[in-house]
């Protein structure tokens, strides 16, 4: 996403907007992190400086038109005079999604029924709403108004967004009549997405990854692989232009055989990364989860060791040292992994982002009691 906006043509918005970004690792973020429940990576916001008032939000990543409507859609939620009550409440829903899922979900519903046939973003508030309900874990609702609008919506990203919050909710959902009949229809919409050649890559990653855990779960493993083999070859395929690209692409290939597939397969190019981008500890952790998966223990180590060389955070360096304790507890070196547990522990307390840094120390915690 930092290399769309890195290109991006926004000479337009100029005067409009004060561009800000904040590191999830930074310590001095955490005030901004627990406010507004900044969860994904990358979530943007449109903030009314005078009131500190979201007038737009979206998690995930986004394409330049989209990027467009987003800002679009917070500068008119900034000067409201023009709004109609269907704007106004799909931007009630923008404000409350972070802090009160619940309330959000209301507030998006209330949009779609206050808007008019031809309102512009009434796409918009179809996917808001089916992504809310993934929020709100209401997975059959989720699932199944996902492959009904699907079905009419133009083939955009939001078409992508709307299809992935519905497999999303297929996968959290216990297998049932109700979720296989919901998979049935969704999956060619699935399909038909990745045929789209300008969809996002991050929502074809997302279509490969639901699609091999949904194949997981109905024990069709042919499936799995088939799915995971042409995600894989998509990956193989792309040079990457930049560091965060090939960041991206190593995410993708671990969370593929992490699903289902051979650890080995993904070795070389994870690797290839950690020697390419000597500054950055992600490339040596992601190298450390694969090489552990693959029980190899002294390399997953010395993995480790080099990420936590290359100054992580505070998010960063505690999944490093989980990780490395780990490995030493299958090595058999119980009291080690203990002592780096408690490291990992006092790191974990730093995390800016109160989300990520709950569930790590209750996951440090946990692994400490064993």
């Amino acid at each position: 996403m930092r290399d769309l906006l890195d290109r991006a043509d926004l000479a337009g918005y100029a005067g409009q907007f004060v561009w800000l970004e904040l590191s999830y690792d930074a310590p001095e973020n955490r005030a901004f992190l627990t406010k507004y429940r900044a969860e994904a990576t990358p979530t943007f916001f449109v903030i009314v400086p005078q009131d500190e008032q979201v007038t737009a939000m979206q998690p995930g990543a986004m394409s330049l038109e989209q990027l467009r409507q987003f800002l679009d859609r917070g500068a008119s939620g900034a000067d409201t005079r023009n709004q109609t009550p269907a704007d106004a409440a799909l931007m009630r829903g923008d404000q409350l999604r972070a802090q009160q899922p619940a309330d959000a979900l209301t507030a998006y519903r209330e949009a779609l029924r206050l808007a008019p046939a031809n309102w512009p973003r009434r796409q918009l508030a179809e996917t808001s709403f089916v992504q809310s309900l993934q929020d709100n874990g209401e997975w059959r609702l989720c699932a199944e108004t996902s492959a009904t609008e699907a079905a009419h919506m133009t083939r955009d990203d939001l078409f992508a967004r709307m299809v992935v919050s519905g497999l999303w909710c297929l996968v959290s959902a216990d297998r049932s009549p109700w979720s296989d009949a919901a998979l049935q229809k969704l999956q060619p919409f699935a399909e038909e997405a990745l045929t789209l050649p300008a969809m996002l890559r991050d929502h074809r990653d997302e279509i490969y990854r639901t699609l091999m855990k949904l194949s997981v779960a109905r024990n069709d493993n042919a499936a799995a692989a088939k799915f995971g083999d042409r995600w894989l070859a998509e990956l193989d395929a792309i040079k990457p232009d930049s560091d965060e690209e090939r960041s991206a692409l190593d995410i993708a290939r671990v969370e593929n055989v992490q699903t289902f597939g051979d650890p080995e397969r993904i070795l070389p190019a994870l690797k290839a990364s950690e020697l390419a981008m000597p500054n950055n500890y992600i490339a040596s952790l992601r190298l450390a989860q694969v090489e552990l998966f693959a029980k190899h223990l002294d390399e997953t180590i010395a993995a480790c060791v080099r990420g936590l060389a290359r100054a992580p955070g505070a998010n960063g360096r505690a999944w490093l040292l989980q990780i490395t304790a780990q490995a030493m507890r299958q090595k058999g070196k119980t009291a080690e992994a203990r002592r780096i547990l408690q490291e990992a522990l006092q790191a974990a307390q730093e995390i800016p982002n109160q989300g990520s840094r709950d569930m790590n120390v209750d996951s440090i915690k946990k692994a400490l009691q064993q």
